[in-house]
């Protein structure tokens, strides 16, 4: 059996970790997440400077991560090295990749990437009321985030390059059980043709 690693791409707020793990439940498969690998992988620390200079996706060292896809898409267990489990390649791994096919090291493992695309101001808004509710902030400092974004990060949430990339767009405004049967459906198509 070959695995196939499917990667689910979007903006912030747009519901990459909630598909990812519905999906992998739907599909019976292994799940991936790229935020189990922050704490022992690396990044830029100004996303904004970073977008600013070019968007240079190899600056995001995730080797562990990579690690991890490689194993699993040669058919090989590995433990996973933040949660300590083993991890089974199954038919279908599913990967909440934010990068999609954009970050070299592990995009290079995607077989199918699916794109969630929500509108700007609905991937914002689930992105503030995560972060705000999570973390107890002040209203002075969701102001201050609304006029940052204004001024200086709204490039952030353009996911042209991503789309572009995609194997499949999904409406991520759809219920999410109807987005997982709708790549279901995909899957299949894609695998009789």
């Amino acid at each position: 059996m070959k695995s196939k690693i499917i990667g689910i791409s979007g903006n912030m707020g747009a519901g990459k970790t909630t598909l990812a793990e519905a999906l992998a439940l739907g599909l019976q498969a292994t799940m991936i997440g790229w935020d189990e690998f922050d704490d022992i992988s690396s990044g830029p620390d100004d996303l904004v400077d970073w977008y600013k200079r070019g968007q240079n996706h190899n600056e995001w060292n995730y080797q562990a991560l990579a690690d991890v896809l490689e194993s699993l898409k040669s058919d090989q267990s590995i433990l996973h090295p933040t949660r300590k489990c083993v991890l089974h390649p199954k038919k279908y791994i599913v990967f909440d990749a934010p990068l999609g096919r954009l970050h070299p090291q592990t995009g290079q493992y995607i077989d199918v990437c699916i794109h969630i695309e929500v509108p700007l101001d609905v991937s914002l808004s689930r992105h503030l009321i995560r972060d705000f509710k999570a973390n107890d902030k002040t209203k002075d400092e969701l102001l201050d985030e609304l006029e940052y974004y204004l001024s200086h990060s709204r490039p952030l949430f353009f996911d042209y390059a991503l789309k572009a990339s995609a194997d499949f767009i999904i409406d991520g405004m759809m219920a999410t059980d109807n987005q997982v049967e709708v790549i279901k459906k995909y899957l299949t198509d894609v695998e009789v043709s």
